[in-house]
């Protein structure tokens, strides 16, 4: 088993190397759009695939096993939170990819800039997508080196995960950008989603089926498989809207909507990660009951491990479980590694053209000077999470709720933005969609710095994004009042 997850796991990186220089060779010429967006010639298969990996990322194959092992049952709901998100998209993206493409945007901030004109806006926007991607590159970054560790029951100790999965990053995305990171978005995907099919047999012939596992989970936790209370219900609801408001806006699902081909594979694609929930994130929760059926008394950081831990256990019962395990375990790493490169893309983006481009002044083709900054921002960025993520001190779930909760406040600037275009009447002006923003991070910021982390079940960024949609809707109506005195 070790020289097979040895020999499969150095195969996987080396097909990592080979898709950054296979898209360095595709590149015909070296671009932003080219390097950051594929050139927006991404079709249905290959947009499918990468949007899957986007999405269902070291968060939802470490992250949501452990948080069903830390709330049990009820967390079930959660296949209803990544359905939302997909129907988060419905109300704007199909007015943002037609003005994308038009337009050209590259990050964005871009559709912002071209939407609202307005520089604080704009710098604002890129701040929040920063953070975001530093969160969510950190979750990865975390996520990896469990799964170097788990996969080889700490042979590979969590700093050397973490440390060489960055490296290897760092080599292909700078080697090949979007193209690269497609290719092995839709080779993760597929790998990922024929191994969790076996698992699921696996764990149903050696372990017992879902109704033997709950029971067991019933006598070892009872309180884990309790009918949820009326606080549960709404923080359920609360993680629904945040979710659902705030996972379409990731950058790096953003600007993937920017590289589609077409629009109508783009549609096609989205129909798809509609249904993929259903299978995807029941399976997880069902790694995560029987981790509490194997594993009782895990602390919170160790839960999130718990996927490894019931792979290891699986080969444990039955040597021939060997290979789909593996599939599993490579597959895993695959939708970490593909994730935070995703991330560390898109970040690199922002930095590159909205900030560092708009800071100099820069415009048009003398942008494209700054193509060779990418890779030095990367690797800045890398060493130091990397150095953060070393010696992690939150779970997954708990970055997750953090990022979400100030992303979602640029959820009005996207919905109601794309309403009408810029000088239209009725349309949403700077000051409004900047008043509301400026009220929703007060709100939700000003919770957490309270240590408010849920008020009746609701968390900080719903609150706040309430407060947000208020503020601009009140703002606009003002300034109609003003107009008509």
């Amino acid at each position: 088993m070790d020289s097979a997850i040895t020999i499969a796991t150095g195969s996987y990186i080396a097909f990592l190397l080979v898709m950054g220089l296979l898209g360095r060779r595709s590149m015909p010429r070296q671009t932003l759009s080219e390097f950051y967006l594929a050139g927006r010639s991404i079709g249905f298969m290959v947009l499918l695939l990468t949007l899957f990996a986007t999405q269902y990322s070291g968060n939802s194959l470490s992250g949501f096993p452990g948080k069903t092992y830390r709330a049990g049952l009820s967390y079930f709901m959660s296949v209803t939170f990544m359905v939302g998100i997909i129907a988060g998209f419905l109300p704007f993206v199909p007015r943002l990819a037609a003005q994308a493409r038009e337009k050209l945007f590259l990050t964005p901030t871009d559709y912002l800039a071209d939407r609202f004109g307005h520089k604080t806006l704009n710098y604002l926007s890129a701040l929040i997508f920063s953070i975001t991607l530093c969160n969510f590159l950190l979750a990865q970054l975390i996520a990896m080196g469990h799964a170097f560790s788990g996969i080889t029951e700490g042979r590979i100790p969590h700093w050397a995960g973490v440390l060489g999965g960055a490296l290897v990053i760092l080599v292909y995305e700078c080697l090949g950008g979007m193209r690269a990171v497609a290719w092995t978005d839709a080779f993760q995907g597929m790998v990922l989603l024929v191994g969790l099919a076996l698992v699921v047999a696996l764990i149903i012939v050696e372990i017992g089926t879902p109704a033997a596992i709950v029971a067991t989970v019933g006598q070892i936790a009872p309180e884990k498989i309790n009918n949820p209370d009326l606080r549960t219900c709404i923080t359920w609801l609360s993680t629904f809207l945040l979710l659902g408001l705030g996972g379409p806006l990731y950058p790096q699902a953003l600007q993937r909507i920017y590289a589609a081909r077409k629009l109508s594979e783009l549609r096609r694609a989205l129909g798809a990660m509609a249904v993929i929930p259903l299978f995807a994130i029941t399976t997880v929760v069902f790694i995560g009951l029987t981790g509490i059926a194997l594993f009782p008394g895990l602390d919170n950081v160790t839960s999130d491990r718990v996927t490894f831990k019931v792979l290891a256990h699986l080969v444990e019962l039955e040597p021939l479980a060997q290979i789909p395990v593996i599939m599993v375990m490579i597959a895993v790493l695959a939708a970490i590694m593909s994730t935070a490169d995703s991330a560390l893309l898109s970040l690199s983006s922002i930095l590159t053209k909205d900030v560092a481009a708009r800071f100099l002044g820069l415009e048009g083709a003398r942008i494209e000077k700054l193509s060779r900054l990418g890779p030095v921002i990367s690797a800045v960025v890398l060493l130091i999470l990397g150095t953060i993520a070393i010696q992690p001190q939150l779970t997954l779930w708990r970055l997750l709720e953090i990022k979400f909760e100030i992303l979602i406040q640029l959820s009005p600037a996207f919905i109601l933005g794309t309403l009408h275009e810029r000088d239209a009447p009725g349309s949403f002006s700077a000051r409004d969609i900047l008043t509301g923003l400026v009220i929703g991070l007060a709100v939700a910021l000003g919770l957490w710095a309270a240590g408010i982390r849920s008020l009746h079940g609701l968390h900080p960024g719903v609150i706040g994004v309430a407060a947000n949609y208020s503020a601009v809707l009140l703002s606009r109506r003002l300034s109609v009042s003003s107009v008509k005195a």
